[in-house]
């Protein structure tokens, strides 16, 4: 019989590892806080290029769940669900105080795709629990030939949103126009912040 023997994972790349996914992580975060403010200043709404290189209309919501934590980690998860939890007290109060965005459940209509569901993690920013379009009617794919499609749609959707996020966050006028935007959305929410039921 042969012995194998296991050649042990220096724990100082596992250290190393963590240390960047950590320090990356607030990118996350920021792109679901900036989400957030994209849906209600500009209403969601945006056009993005299919693979097939079409341009396509979408519209983004945020849904039904929204977790926020503390950004030094010493308070406990904030999470909001149901009903309309992005226009909540609750809500408006915990980004004043600085809360950051861990979570959000979002919804996607794409012209001639249908309504889309997902969960984005800032950590990670891998969709969780996709809810697809029923499929549609047709000859030409099967329905497993049209979820794959979907998949597909749905993740270019969101590279495209990413992608126009980082275009802002890397250009000129995030320190001095766009932070003071989203500073002021956070600030200025019409929502009492006595009092949180």
């Amino acid at each position: 019989m042969v012995k194998t023997s296991e050649i042990p994972f220096p724990q100082a790349l596992t250290d190393e590892i963590h240390s960047q996914s950590a320090h990356k992580s607030f990118l996350g975060r920021e792109f679901l806080t900036w989400l957030w403010y994209f849906t209600e200043n500009d209403e969601g709404r945006f056009e993005f290029e299919l693979n097939s290189g079409a341009m396509t209309n979408a519209h983004i919501w945020l849904d039904d769940r929204i977790v926020l934590t503390s950004k030094t980690g010493r308070s406990h998860e904030h999470i909001i669900k149901g009903g309309v939890p992005s226009t909540s007290d609750e809500a408006a109060i915990s980004l004043r105080s600085g809360k950051a965005v861990k979570e959000i459940k979002v919804g996607l209509d794409i012209d001639g795709k249908g309504v889309f569901f997902a969960t984005l993690g800032g950590d990670e920013l891998a969709p969780k629990g996709l809810k697809l379009p029923d499929p549609q009617d047709t000859s030409d794919q099967t329905v497993l030939e049209q979820r794959l499609e979907y998949v597909s749609v749905f993740t270019v959707a969101l590279d495209a949103l990413f992608g126009r996020f980082m275009d802002e966050r890397t250009g000129k006028l995030w320190d001095t126009t766009s932070i003071k935007s989203i500073r002021n959305w956070i600030q200025t929410r019409n929502h009492d912040t006595t009092t949180i039921h």
